[in-house]
């Protein structure tokens, strides 16, 4: 297991706000998991220090085929936010926003890059499409905010991935998948293991 640390931009003075990814495995292919971006849904936590443990045997083992990054706090702005104590990790204090909307919109950078670039060869295409978001990210200005810092660190991380997991949960709920309706038939088999109520 590889452990890197990420230092966030803005960091209140006295203070250092960081994201750790635990990188496990390697090979060509890369399975993104995260954790807690609502940063009081606790539970995802957990996962992930289970998931660190059996992540760190397999790759003992030597069964991983691939490389898994395990992000098991993916708000770390939000992991300190306590008020009158209550945790409140759901929404960012400094801005009111909500820690997992507004992310850069990638599409809207890349669709005029990539127009007429794109042939029949699907590998080649998702090459040049992962290769093109970091370059739209490094192009991008500096972050204003800690929270637009860390941001773009999440979307770093998981947009050269095959497969990305970002785990919530809440108070009353069935089990639960988000998926665009083309990756449907490549999620099904993750739903059914996981018997998901609904996707």
């Amino acid at each position: 297991m590889e452990s890197i640390r990420h230092s966030l931009p803005w960091s209140p003075s006295g203070s250092d706000h960081h994201l750790t990814v635990l990188r496990f495995g390697s090979g060509p292919r890369k399975a993104y998991i995260q954790a807690s971006l609502h940063a009081d849904e606790l539970p995802g936590m957990r996962v992930a220090v289970e998931l660190k443990r059996r992540l760190a045997e397999l790759e003992k083992q030597g069964r991983l085929t691939g490389v898994v990054e395990l992000v098991p706090v993916a708000n770390p702005i939000g992991l300190g936010q306590m008020f009158q104590a209550t945790h409140q990790g759901r929404f960012d204090f400094a801005s009111g926003a909500n820690f997992n909307r507004d992310f850069v919109d990638l599409a809207a950078l890349l669709a005029p890059q990539l127009e007429g670039s794109l042939g029949r060869d699907g590998e080649a295409n998702m090459r040049l499409i992962r290769s093109a978001m970091l370059t739209a990210l490094d192009q991008l200005p500096p972050a204003k905010s800690a929270l637009e810092g860390l941001r773009r660190l999440l979307l770093r991380q998981a947009c050269d991935a095959d497969l990305v997991l970002d785990l919530h949960c809440d108070f009353e709920s069935i089990l639960l998948l988000y998926a665009q309706p083309q990756h449907w038939p490549r999620l099904q088999p993750l739903a059914a293991r996981l018997g998901a109520g609904a996707v």
